[in-house]
């Protein structure tokens, strides 16, 4: 393999396979990286050239068609991507991905490939999210404000709607965080600012722990706003249920 990588605008190469695992362990090439080789009718990005590279060699062993492989960003080996987890623009072996996975937790080494949100940018999230359920709230409680009993000749028909409304002020914002975290990764207002909300190993959050977290939430505020005031100080920006929950929110 004579493989040639660009660096800026410039082109630096040819290297071999060992020489290409070195700098895709020593993060100095990623799958976003373009590269060329002699044959190939233009540039392309590393994660497709591997790719196409590793189906090129299962076709000539007349096997079943060609499986989607990346580069481990740790060993620098290649592998099938159903083996692999995927991080931002990193993919991770099974083999590192204990080591990797701790690192992420302290901080250490894989920081510059995580593209951590800021405190404003999630201050304008959460006001986004906080107008959507504004709404949701004034189409379903205007209503039920219009039929609730007010004669106060009858004080238990007007008690006896207040179960109901204590669940909807919590169960509303609940589903609405736990249903779009679990299933997109972000809630709208995230999604609006291009955000997403992921666990340590860059995987979205189950369902369980989107709920957790939301809930969670309600000790960050519950101290003043200090549990959300932490993210302007945290290296990783993480908030005081970030932290409960091991999650940190990421620009996509």
């Amino acid at each position: 393999m004579n493989l040639y990588y660009e660096v800026g605008d410039q082109q630096v190469g040819p290297i071999g396979k060992s020489e290409l695992q070195s700098l895709v362990k020593a993060k100095k090439l990623n799958a976003k990286t373009m590269v060329w080789q002699e044959g190939m009718e233009s540039w392309e990005e590393l994660g497709v050239f591997v790719r196409n590279w590793q189906g090129k060699d299962v076709q000539k062993d007349d096997q079943a068609d060609p499986v989607p492989t990346s580069v481990c960003s740790e060993c620098g080996q290649a592998f099938a991507d159903e083996d692999m987890i995927r991080f931002q623009d990193s993919w991770v072996c099974a083999g590192c991905k204990p080591v990797f996975v701790q690192k992420v937790k302290e901080g250490v080494s894989v920081a510059a490939a995580m593209d951590y949100a800021g405190f404003w940018i999630r201050f304008g999230a959460l006001a986004i999210d906080g107008f959507i359920l504004g709404i949701i709230n004034l189409i379903i409680f205007f209503p039920l404000g219009m039929l609730m009993p007010t004669s106060p000749e009858k004080p238990m028909a007007f008690l006896s709607f207040m179960p109901v409304l204590m669940l909807l002020q919590y169960g509303i914002p609940a589903a609405y965080d736990t249903w779009f975290v679990g299933k997109y990764g972000a809630t709208p207002g995230k999604m609006a600012c291009k955000l997403k909300i992921a666990v340590t190993d860059g995987s979205r959050l189950s369902y369980l722990r989107a709920l957790g977290r939301h809930f969670a939430k309600y000790l960050s505020g519950m101290i003043l706003l200090i549990g959300y005031i932490m993210a302007a100080f945290d290296d990783q920006r993480r908030t005081l249920h970030d932290r409960i929950c091991e999650t940190r929110v990421v620009r996509q």
